[in-house]
């Protein structure tokens, strides 16, 4: 597999630390989020099982992703593993997220998400098209969050490392 540059920005969101925190431990609130989302179900291990519908090209099959919160200190930093596979496709990413006060009750939240294993017919596509496909997902995925949220902030964006 190839190294993949880490995916990472910065949002900046018309809620408190403390909401914005809440919302990112609940599993069961963030996955909603998710663009494609077709079902979910979180067990008593506290691992939220998903399919996800995709809306890639290059991948048509839906994908089982598994979220789980792996650390987390209030009002400051979330980490969130995901596992997924479907049909020939198997991968894993970490999601470092810290979270800060901004202006008056906002919060500024870095994000950093890295793929820590990647195989079979996805990790053949090229790191252009990964790279675009995950930049249409974390946008939409913010975007939702906003909702979620009940925020209409606007986003600082994602660093492109790649340009």
């Amino acid at each position: 597999m190839a190294d993949y540059e880490p995916f990472n920005g910065t949002e900046i969101l018309a809620a408190s630390p403390e909401e914005v925190h809440a919302f990112l431990i609940d599993l069961d609130r963030l996955v909603d989020i998710v663009p494609g989302l077709v079902k979910k179900q979180v067990g008593d291990d506290g691992i939220c099982r998903t399919t996800i519908r995709p809306g890639f090209s290059f991948i048509k099959a839906n994908i089982k992703q598994d979220f789980q919160l792996v650390d987390h200190t209030p009002h400051r930093q979330v980490v969130i593993g995901v596992e997924a596979k479907g049909i020939g496709n198997k991968f894993g990413i970490r999601s470092t997220l810290d979270i800060a006060p901004h202006e008056q009750s906002n919060t500024r939240l870095e994000w950093e998400a890295e793929i820590v294993h990647m195989s079979g017919l996805v990790a053949a596509v090229g790191t252009t098209i990964i790279r675009a496909a995950a930049d249409k997902v974390i946008k939409q995925g913010f975007e939702s969050m906003r909702s979620a949220l009940g925020t209409a902030e606007s986003t600082a964006g994602p660093d492109d490392a790649s340009a």
